[in-house]
């Protein structure tokens, strides 16, 4: 399967499992801005998140929401702030991060991250080596808590091994053999192919409980539609856009699945996303590199 197959096939399929929800235009956020700067900039994927929500207040979820409080009283009178008004150092960002973290009463190890910043999979200019480091990095421009980030890089390592046409069951080895994950974290790893849940009762939110739910329904599927199917129940929100990113990148999405579930406008941006971040990807004999 080729690299605009699997790139596309994510961000439809996250398109479709999320019923277009505000996560693809953060999502969204996170490829324009690497193909603008060629480059990771964190205070830059910042501020669209942040104006994204100043300008249209879709539902970015409550510990970016009291990041927003925190830049517009940073920003005083401003009456009708840009996007650069929300472009701040990062050492400002770490500290609004921590404030949201007090307010949320500790708990910001939520599953947004792993919901927005996938792109970083498909950006040819960021290494194997770096792409974990990196998911990370972007998960801390709003979730202070570091399991939100470890999840969002093992769906980001997975859909890297994905692009570079491994096979889903060396994805996930892959991925889960990265160094220091939270305890929480890797117990999936042995649990997903039984159970969609873990023993112990957490947050519908709770990122590895969700990292948990999506693999379970991608490794015990045969199909995207398949996926998608069996993740829609009371934890859809959740889970089901991280599915159909995953499910999307494993087996690409079909047009039969999308053709009556997105209108063509919203298509095409996607496609033109996916599109450009896969263009710099080079293809021989089965191999994809950058």
């Amino acid at each position: 399967m080729n690299a605009l197959t699997r790139c596309e096939g994510a961000y439809i399929g996250h398109a479709i499992a999320s019923q277009y929800d505000p996560s693809i235009h953060m999502s969204l956020n996170v490829s324009d801005s690497l193909l603008a700067g060629q480059k990771f900039d964190g205070p830059d994927i910042l501020s669209r998140h942040l104006y994204l929500y100043h300008t249209q207040k879709f539902e970015i979820g409550e510990t970016t929401k009291y990041i927003y409080q925190e830049a517009l009283a940073y920003n005083g009178t401003q009456t009708c702030p840009t996007r650069e008004s929300f472009l701040f150092e990062q050492s400002l960002i770490d500290k609004m991060v921590q404030k949201a973290h007090n307010k949320c009463d500790g708990l910001t190890a939520g599953c947004g991250p792993a919901h927005r910043s996938y792109p970083l999979a498909f950006c040819h200019f960021i290494s194997d080596d770096d792409l974990f480091e990196y998911s990370t990095l972007e998960a801390q421009l709003t979730h202070y808590s570091p399991l939100a980030g470890q999840v969002a890089g093992i769906v980001n390592v997975i859909c890297r091994s994905l692009l570079k046409n491994k096979s889903w069951d060396d994805a996930v080895d892959l991925a889960f053999a990265t160094p220091r994950l939270h305890k929480d974290v890797q117990q999936i790893y042995g649990r997903h192919h039984r159970w969609a849940y873990p023993a112990v009762e957490t947050h519908a939110a709770y990122a590895p409980t969700v990292l948990n739910n999506a693999l379970h329904h991608v490794a015990t599927s045969k199909n995207a539609p398949q996926a998608m199917a069996k993740a829609d129940g009371k934890e859809k929100f959740y889970s089901l856009p991280i599915v159909g990113v995953l499910a999307g990148a494993r087996w690409g999405t079909p047009t039969e699945v999308f053709k009556d579930n997105i209108d063509n406008s919203k298509l095409k941006r996607l496609r033109d996303a996916a599109a450009k971040l896969s263009s710099f990807w080079k293809e021989n004999n089965g191999h994809v590199y950058a």
